[in-house]
């Protein structure tokens, strides 16, 4: 059975669906009320409520994947469910440090597909576990920010956090370009 789990962190309310075997999805919203409709039209039916069973361990992470990304952090079961190219790309962000980004591009040469740029950008925007799938990490060519499911301003934060911009100023524009460091 799927279960819903909130949890309050800096950026507004972190809403979890796990099973027995580990975290099948997470998203970011501003209310504990929208991470449950997003989780019920995710899940249909088949979401109840979490007590107190879910480890601790896998409520830590998950905060500190959020507010401290660069850091070290004990490993979550995943059950991340997509096609066969969307796996690929979410196993092929989960190798990029923190604290480096990498190219829709880069990610495309990595898995063997050097055309298919935006079909990882597709790939990264269905990621159901932003946050321990680091689609943030990944930016257009030239620098541009690219996309990012939960919002720039949550890109832009998570990539401040890892030490890969100088601030976060919480307006951007999605033409920016990241600057050098």
């Amino acid at each position: 059975m799927n279960l819903l789990r909130q949890t309050p962190c800096s950026l507004g309310w972190l809403s979890w669906v796990f099973d027995v075997a580990g975290l099948r999805w997470l998203t970011l919203t501003g209310t504990p009320e929208e991470g449950h409709r997003r989780a019920m039209a995710r899940f249909s039916d088949s979401v109840g409520r979490a007590d107190t069973r879910v480890p601790l361990a896998w409520e830590e992470a998950l905060l500190a994947a959020v507010e401290r990304p660069a850091a070290r952090r004990p490993p979550i079961p995943v059950q991340a469910q997509g096609t066969a190219f969307q796996r690929a790309v979410w196993n092929a962000l989960g190798t990029i440090p923190a604290g480096q980004w990498r190219t829709y591009g880069d990610i495309a040469l990595q898995i063997g597909r050097p055309r298919a740029m935006r079909a990882v950008g597709s790939a990264c925007g269905a990621n159901p576990l932003p946050f321990l799938i680091p689609c943030h990490r990944v930016v257009a060519s030239g620098g541009r920010w690219g996309g990012f499911g939960l919002g720039l301003e949550v890109k832009e934060v998570l990539l401040f956090r890892e030490g890969m911009i100088p601030r976060a100023s919480g307006q951007i524009n999605a033409h920016d370009r990241i600057p050098l460091l």
